[in-house]
C-alpha cells in the first residue's frame, strides 16, 4: 500500500501532524477519464441491448408495463392488481407524465426513457459531488457513478423508474446541502411523482426541516389532484382506493412470495425466522422511528450540509432494507449515496481505510445473484445490515456526522489545492 500511494499520490501533513495522502494530478486525471468512460460505456451498452431486446418482442420489462397502464388510465380501466404482487405500484400522476412515451414505438420509447434516466442520474451525481467533493467534483462524480455501474446497467436494461426517482432524491439532497430547502422540497415532489417510495425522504424532511413543509404539502396535493383534471372523478377516486389496497397486500405478503424480493424479512426467513405480518410491520415501524430520531438529532445541530446528506442516506438505506417490495435489481437507490459518503472520506485522505470500506459496500450491495436463490434472499439485506451498522456508528453521536460534513473538512481539502480555488462557501445554518 505505501509503495502504491507513493506512485499515485502525494503526501502532506495535516494540522494535527497526521499524514494526509491525495492523488497527484496525473492519477486524478486518469481516474476521472477511466471512471467516467467505464460508466458511460456500460450505460451505452446497456441502452443498446435494452432497445434491441424490446425491438425483438421482449415484454417482461418495466417499460412495457408502464405503456400498458398508461393505456389503461386513458381508457378508464383498473390500474392496480388486487390479487397478486405484480402490476402497477405508482400514483396515477406518473401515467400522465409518461403519456408521451405511448405516442411512439416501444423501442423509441425505451430509448427516450433510458437516455433521460442516464442523463438525469449523471447530472444529479455531479450536483452531489459538488457538495461532497467541491475541489474535484468531476473526479468524485466519476467515482460515484463507477461504483454504481452494476445497478445502473440493471436499471437501464429493465427500464426501471427507480433510477430517475433516485436521481431526483439526489438532486434534492444537493439542493439541501446548499441550504436551498424549498428546492429540496420540489425535487422530492418530482421524485414522488415518478415513484412513491421517495415519500420516505419527504416525510423525514417534513419532520426535521420546517422550511420544506409548505412546498411539500402543496406539491403532494397537486400530485393527487391533477389526475382528476384528466379523467372521471369517480374513476380516479376508485384508483386511489385500489392503490391503498395494493399497498396493504404488498405489506402483508409473506416473504419470498415475490420471487425477486430481497429485504429484511427475506433475511430473517433465510435464517429460519418466520415472522407474522404484524411482526414484520412492527419492525418496519420501529426502524422508521429510529431513522426519524437520527435525522432529528442531526438536524438539531443546525448544519445544513450534514442534515440534507443524512436525509438522503437514511431514506435510501431505509428503502434498501425495509421496503417490502425491494428487489435484487433495485439497489441503484442505495449505491450513489453510500459511494458519495466514501468520497467524503477519500477527499480528506485517500489512505483512509474507512472510505475504501464504504466504497466496497456500495459496490457489493449491487452484485447480482439469480432471482429467487437462497443466497440472493440473504446476501443483499446482509450487506444492508453492514451498511446500517456503519451508519449507526457515524450517526448515533450527531456531532460526529456533522463534523464529517463540516466546512472545515472541505476547507482543508481546498487548502491542499489552492490552484483549484477555495472550497464552496458554507451552506449555512439549517435554521437561517
Amino acid at each position: 500500500m505505501p509503495d502504491l500511494l507513493k506512485r499515485c499520490a502525494v503526501k502532506s501533513v495535516g494540522p494535527d501532524g497526521q499524514e494526509i495522502w491525495d492523488f497527484n494530478d496525473l492519477s486524478r486525471t486518469v481516474l476521472t477519464w477511466a471512471t467516467w468512460g467505464m460508466w458511460l460505456a456500460a450505460a451505452a451498452g446497456s441502452l443498446i441491448f435494452a432497445i434491441n431486446w424490446v425491438a425483438s418482442g421482449k415484454t417482461d420489462v418495466a417499460l412495457c408495463e408502464y405503456l400498458e397502464f398508461i393505456g389503461n388510465f386513458w381508457s378508464g380501466q383498473s390500474l392496480y392488481v388486487l390479487n397478486g404482487l405484480q402490476g402497477f405500484h405508482y400514483l396515477p400522476i406518473m401515467l400522465i407524465i409518461g403519456t408521451p412515451l405511448g405516442w411512439v414505438s416501444t423501442p423509441l420509447a425505451g430509448a427516450i426513457f433510458d437516455l433521460l434516466s442516464i442523463a438525469f442520474l449523471a447530472y444529479s451525481v455531479y450536483r452531489l459531488a459538488e457538495a461532497v467533493a467541491p475541489v474535484h467534483p468531476v473526479a468524485a462524480a466519476g467515482s460515484i457513478l463507477a461504483a454504481s455501474v452494476v445497478a445502473t446497467t440493471q436499471s437501464v436494461v429493465l427500464f426501471q423508474m427507480q433510477m430517475p426517482m433516485t436521481a431526483a432524491m439526489i438532486c434534492a439532497a444537493a439542493a439541501g446541502m446548499a441550504g436551498r430547502w424549498r428546492a429540496l422540497a420540489w425535487w422530492l415532489v418530482l421524485a414522488i411523482a415518478l415513484k412513491p417510495l421517495a415519500v420516505v425522504m419527504a416525510l423525514l424532511a417534513v419532520a426535521v426541516v420546517p422550511q420544506t413543509r409548505l412546498p411539500l404539502a402543496v406539491g403532494l396535493a397537486a400530485l393527487l389532484l391533477v389526475p382528476f383534471g384528466f379523467q372521471n372523478w369517480t374513476y380516479v377516486a376508485a384508483q386511489y382506493g385500489g392503490y391503498l389496497e395494493n399497498l396493504s397486500l404488498i405489506t402483508n405478503a409473506p416473504p419470498g412470495q415475490w420471487y425477486a424480493q430481497t429485504e429484511i424479512s427475506t433475511l430473517f426467513r433465510s435464517i429460519g425466522w418466520e415472522l407474522s405480518s404484524s411482526a414484520r410491520l412492527a419492525i418496519r415501524i420501529a426502524a422508521a422511528i429510529g431513522v426519524l430520531v437520527l435525522a432529528w438529532r442531526i438536524s438539531a445541530i443546525g448544519v445544513a450540509r450534514a442534515t440534507a446528506f443524512a436525509l438522503l442516506v437514511l431514506a435510501t438505506c431505509y428503502i434498501g432494507l425495509f421496503n417490502p417490495r425491494q428487489e435484487n435489481v433495485s439497489f441503484i437507490v442505495v449505491a450513489p449515496g453510500i459511494a458519495a459518503l466514501a468520497m467524503v472520506y477519500l477527499g480528506r485522505n485517500v489512505a483512509d481505510l474507512r472510505g475504501w470500506i464504504w466504497l466496497a459496500l456500495a459496490i457489493l450491495v449491487e452484485v447480482n445473484w439469480r432471482n429467487g436463490t437462497r443466497a440472493g434472499a440473504w446476501l443483499y439485506p446482509g450487506w444492508m445490515v453492514l451498511i446500517w451498522i456503519g451508519l449507526l456508528r457515524l450517526m448515533i453521536d450527531p456531532r460526529r456526522w456533522c463534523n464529517l460534513l463540516s466546512d472545515r473538512t472541505f476547507a482543508g481539502a481546498a487548502a491542499r489545492h489552492p490552484q483549484d480555488g477555495a472550497a464552496q462557501e458554507t451552506a449555512g445554518s439549517l435554521h437561517t
